[in-house]
């Protein structure tokens, strides 16, 4: 039975209001309202958040989309009302062991991978956060006392927690990603380090080597003896060349698995076992098809550069490319000297096509600015020879032309099928 913690117990004779109508917000609501709390919500969209919905305001608690300089967030501070994240508010009402899970890349694979672990082994265990449910909703479904939770922590997330103790924390790697966000890339990593002072003063701490280089950098000290990983952790396991977790970027992350599991005295083949029959989320470089022997690979969820320069990295020949979406105020032209070696030819679609083509060109590679993905799709199998890999890996946010990652997978899965129907000639079977 939920209930609610002294800290709040004061704030409960006014509404909490509740800013953004998101997953998060959502499910705080769900909370608040198994806690016959009164709420109300204000997003950019539809309500606004004026001094005197201020007046009327307990406590305010906001969805991750919302920096702490937004002019909704200052007001609230001004008119002195607490302000908390989603998974701040969430943790004070629970006692679990909670393992939280940060990096640029590899966030999402770490925390399905290590609860499909647990599960194979009987373990109570639940995954929240920025894998697509929000923490609050986990915490009002009821949770038993011994139940893990796998919690997903954005940069967005981890700025600001006041509340959250993680009994340890796993951070994958650290790259340039959500300057969009951040004023800069060290603003980025200082959201993320925030994990590393809410961890617990007994709690597990591992990350990648890329983390410790960047601290290093900054004279930051990146936690107390942090365990520092990589794929050479996993030398000894039997990864087959064709799975998920043989690309150089997802053996970083299993790496990071590995070490955590054995931490908790997992055995070698237990861990081996929950390898094999692990289905990873869709879109993280699959391939869908081939078509006159021309390979289709998805990798929408690649909103990053360094998830797409990974992705690259698994084929052996160049690939062309289709890239694009909403920018993120990442530096275009490294990546596009980076991208030079990879690519034969690349297709553009969404916000930052037209700037990210000059740049491409400037690097003598070849580039088709489309107006959809379907077209972006169409003219790139028009010039792909038999033999080469189209690699639909975005590099950008998506919210320019979808709602979400998932969206431009399915729809670039569904113009694949659509494509093959075109060009593969039916049976006399088939036509009857």
């Amino acid at each position: 039975m939920l209930t609610l913690p002294h800290i709040w117990k004061e704030k409960r004779s006014r509404p909490v209001a509740i800013f953004g109508r998101g997953v998060s917000g959502q499910g705080v609501a769900k909370l608040l309202s198994k806690l016959e709390w009164k709420f109300n919500f204000y997003d950019i969209q539809e309500v606004e958040f004026s001094e005197e919905a201020a007046k009327m305001s307990s406590m305010v608690i906001t969805s991750p989309g919302f920096p702490a300089d937004h002019p909704w967030i200052r007001l609230a501070h001004k008119s002195n009302l607490t302000v908390v994240g989603e998974l701040d508010f969430a943790s004070t009402l629970i006692d679990n062991e909670v393992v939280a899970v940060t990096g640029t890349n590899g966030k999402t694979s770490l925390v399905t991978f290590l609860t499909h672990l647990w599960k194979r082994l009987g373990k109570s265990v639940v995954c929240a956060g920025n894998v697509g449910t929000s923490f609050s909703e986990v915490v009002v479904d009821g949770l038993d006392s011994k139940t893990s939770i796998f919690l997903e922590v954005s940069s967005f997330q981890a700025a600001n927690l006041k509340f959250l103790k993680p009994s340890s924390l796993l951070w994958t790697n650290f790259s340039s990603d959500h300057l969009d966000y951040h004023k800069n890339l060290e603003e980025y990593f200082l959201a993320k380090f925030n994990l590393c002072r809410r961890l617990r003063s007994d709690g597990n701490f591992i990350c990648g080597r890329s983390v410790v280089e960047f601290g290093g950098e900054k004279r930051l000290k990146v936690g107390a003896n942090p365990e520092v990983v990589d794929s050479s952790r996993l030398s000894s396991l039997n990864i087959k060349e064709d799975h998920f977790f043989s690309s150089p970027a997802q053996r970083e992350n299993l790496s990071i698995a590995y070490a955590y599991a054995e931490s908790k005295g997992i055995k070698k083949t237990e861990f081996e076992k929950a390898i094999q029959d692990y289905q990873p989320e869709p879109f993280r470089l699959s391939k869908v098809g081939v078509l006159e022997e021309v390979s289709f690979w998805n990798d929408s969820k690649a909103t990053n550069f360094s998830a797409v320069l990974s992705a690259c990295k698994n084929f052996r020949e160049r690939i062309i490319w289709i890239g694009g979406g909403k920018e993120k105020g990442d530096e275009l032209q490294i990546f596009s000297c980076q991208m030079k070696e990879y690519l034969i030819q690349a297709f553009l679609i969404g916000e930052v096509a037209e700037k990210l083509g000059i740049l491409l060109r400037k690097e003598s590679i070849s580039v088709t600015v489309c107006n959809t993905l379907k077209d972006a799709v169409g003219q790139a199998f028009s010039v792909a020879k038999r033999g080469t890999s189209i690699v639909f890996s975005p590099g950008f946010a998506s919210f320019d032309m979808f709602t979400s990652y998932l969206e431009r997978g399915n729809l670039f899965n569904q113009v694949f099928f659509d494509l093959k129907k075109r060009y593969t000639p039916c049976t006399q079977e088939e036509s009857i």
